[in-house]
């Protein structure tokens, strides 16, 4: 492993780190609040960021736009609506244990496949054996009773849509940021995500918004865990397949956990202690310096 593609690999990490505390900021939010609204509101404040560092940039494409970007453009975008709304509704119905591993768990083998088919991306052998770690160490981190199993078709169905949706604005953006810079193709991304996700935020109440505890919550949930974890994403994207990318980014349900029980205070198993081994172990193997 090259230089580049270890910075890459930790960038990619770090987004999913930060990406893991909106977990416990949610949990810490005033009571009532919808996740769909904070979703939107995530969206709709990191494309303001993004279009204001694009424009002091000036990261504005050097070349014209063809069809098939803005078709890549537009792909990419709604895959982000449709990942937020996917992965909200699949986890209500199928609830947090089982929604977490078919949607997150499903994310690296979405990327393995699509990178391999439409970037020519052929994992190397390291990652199967990383991806089947950090995918076990999901299940054990779920802490799912195999004898209770059980799973609501729609929103099992539900979380594998989140889980390719992820993959598929994964794939976009590496495919466009060959092309146009990072910021551009975060800013297109996010602002036209956030105006379509509008709707969602007249349809409930958005008075918490105003109170101190709401305001800091949209901060931290907007600026560091979506805006400044999408550039560090997209940075590690340029330097890394999209396979290893999604893999990488369970760092994000790792956080989640270790985050869940020294700051919330939930109670760890011996079950949830072998899953953040497994899936700390798959991370160290994938972003190995050889």
């Amino acid at each position: 492993m090259n230089n580049l593609s270890l910075k890459g690999s930790i960038l990619v990490i770090l987004a999913g780190v930060l990406w893991g505390t909106t977990g416990t900021s949610q949990g810490l939010a005033p009571v009532g609040v919808s996740s769909s609204v904070i979703g939107s509101m995530r969206l709709i404040i990191a494309g303001v960021f993004f279009s204001i560092l694009l424009f002091l940039r000036k990261d504005y494409p050097k070349v014209n736009l063809s069809k098939w970007d803005l078709v890549i453009l537009l792909v990419g975008t709604l895959s982000v609506v449709f990942y937020q709304l996917s992965f909200f509704y699949g986890v209500r119905i199928s609830g947090v244990a089982v929604g977490t591993v078919i949607g997150i768990g499903s994310s690296p083998l979405w990327g393995g496949l699509l990178g391999y088919l439409f970037l020519g991306e052929k994992p190397a052998k390291v990652w199967y054996l990383s991806t089947s770690l950090a995918i076990l160490g999901l299940i054990f981190l779920s802490f799912i009773d195999i004898s209770s199993f059980q799973i609501n078709f729609t929103g099992g169905f539900l979380m594998l849509i989140a889980g390719f949706t992820y993959a598929v604005y994964s794939l976009c953006a590496k495919k466009l940021m060959k092309k146009f810079h990072a910021n551009f193709v975060m800013a297109v991304y996010f602002m036209v995500g956030g105006i379509l996700m509008i709707p969602i935020l007249f349809m409930n109440d958005m008075s918490w918004l105003f109170s101190l505890r709401g305001s800091i919550l949209m901060i931290h949930l907007g600026i560091f865990a979506t805006f400044l974890a999408y550039i560090l994403f997209s940075r590690g994207l340029m330097l890394v397949p999209v396979s290893k990318a999604t893999t990488l980014s369970l760092s994000e349900p790792l956080t989640a956990s270790i985050l869940g029980i020294t700051v919330l205070g939930e109670r760890v198993t011996m079950m949830n202690m072998i899953g953040i081994f497994l899936i700390f172990t798959s991370l160290l193997l994938l972003s190995r310096k050889s």
